[in-house]
């Protein structure tokens, strides 16, 4: 049967009006789970005997008096504090109830009053998809909020992991991450760079664990930091920028657990980030010698290569990662910079095809191959390719990419 045209508009209008009134509920369901979590959420500052800043990230009240974080944040602290955000009062860490140095889990004991701790949810029942947030308290932009999916859950670690989009900024570690019903179903873990950024979860159900093994409040764990904290640390600091201090925190793991590929691999990163390309590649060197099939070590040191200006030896690098991890876009688009850079823009093109194949909202690899089309004269193509690129970069917020997209369509439009 043939709808009249106005009665199909009515229709239309309807469909419009149903989905905005969806769309401003899921807004004002998001906007009281952000209240919530950062309310609960609280920056930790862990000193030295001393006075000495040690390590710094967030918690979270699962009780009025029960916040709970990373192992890593507190070992071999002296003394705490606990802040939340938008309030200038600084609970005292008194002690910890329990800890879960296998899980990177800890439970501690302030006294606090008229706190509203966040409700654990069951980390086994999600799903891949699902929508999550992430809060998190650091020290300077109090009160972070984001979004994103469980993307996976992770094997890269002796225990399970939850690895989601949603970004874990830099201080958020120990943090809620909280599905949409406002339940905490992960403590944020860390983020992993290099070539691709990943982000982790503890599952709560762990921390549930957790709280039911608590006892009366022990005081802070003093005394040795093992080579997995001396690690994470190395990798706050490198996400901060600090990369003088990731250097000396990765080298500390080595010391402790000389067979540390990651910790090489890291500390390699760190070194290219100051300029110090062969220092860097030597550990690369490391630590595939030690992993021989570490894919992220091989990416890495192409990157390096790249950087001192050896294109050639950058690419042997990517296509070992590639026969390594065959879906491997972030090696696909680095070794398309990398044949751009000698010339060869048609071969860097197709790179550039098969990164956006696998990864289909990869930003800068349209960004790259937009760039790389307007020097062979395909002007119209390039546009597309660099207005899909600002459409993704907008989603994400990486403001530096976006602002070399902009300056790019400026020059051809």
């Amino acid at each position: 049967m043939r709808i009249p045209r106005l009665a199909s508009l009515r229709f239309a209008t309807l469909g419009l009006l149903s989905f905005c009134l969806l769309a401003a509920s899921i807004a004002q369901a998001e906007e009281e789970i952000a209240k919530k979590a950062i309310a609960a959420t609280v920056h930790l500052k862990m000193d030295d005997r001393n006075g000495r800043t040690l390590a710094t990230g967030s918690g979270f009240f699962v009780g009025e008096n029960r916040i709970a974080t990373n192992f890593h944040v507190i070992e071999g602290v002296a003394r705490g504090s606990a802040k939340q955000a938008g309030t200038y009062t600084r609970y005292t860490i008194e002690g910890v109830f329990a800890a879960d140095k296998s899980n990177d889990l800890a439970l501690l004991k302030v006294t606090a009053f008229g706190v509203n701790p966040l409700q654990l949810g069951d980390s086994d029942s999600v799903k891949i998809g699902e929508t999550v947030y992430v809060a998190g308290n650091p020290s300077g932009p109090e009160g972070t909020f984001s979004n994103g999916i469980i993307s996976n859950f992770s094997e890269r670690f002796t225990q399970k992991r939850i690895q989601m989009t949603a970004p874990i900024s830099p201080g958020s570690s120990g943090g809620p991450v909280l599905n949409t019903k406002g339940e905490v179903i992960g403590v944020s873990f860390m983020t992993i760079e290099g070539g691709q950024n990943l982000n982790f979860a503890i599952p709560s159900n762990y921390l549930k664990a957790l709280i039911e093994q608590s006892e009366p409040a022990k005081p802070l764990p003093r005394g040795s930091i093992s080579a997995e904290t001396y690690f994470i640390r190395g990798d706050v600091y490198h996400t901060l920028g600090n990369y003088s201090e990731a250097i000396v925190a990765y080298t500390e793991a080595i010391r402790l657990n000389p067979g540390y590929a990651e910790a090489y691999n890291n500390r390699g990163m760190a070194k290219g980030r100051l300029g110090k390309f062969f220092a860097g590649i030597a550990d690369y060197n490391t630590a595939i010698l030690l992993k021989p099939d570490y894919t992220e070590a091989y990416h890495n040191r192409g990157v390096t290569k790249g950087r001192s200006g050896n294109h050639a030896a950058a690419i042997v690098d990517y296509d070992m990662a590639i026969r390594l991890k065959p879906k491997y876009a972030e090696a696909f688009n680095s070794r398309g910079i990398a044949k751009y850079k000698l010339g060869k823009h048609f071969a860097a093109i197709s790179d550039y095809d098969e990164a956006i194949r696998l990864k289909p909202d990869y930003a800068e690899a349209y960004n790259n191959r937009g760039a790389v089309k307007v020097i062979v004269g395909r002007t119209w193509a390039a546009k597309q390719d660099l207005n899909t690129a600002l459409e993704l970069v907008e989603q994400s917020g990486d403001e530096s990419l976006k602002a070399t997209i902009e300056k790019a369509l400026k020059l051809i439009n």
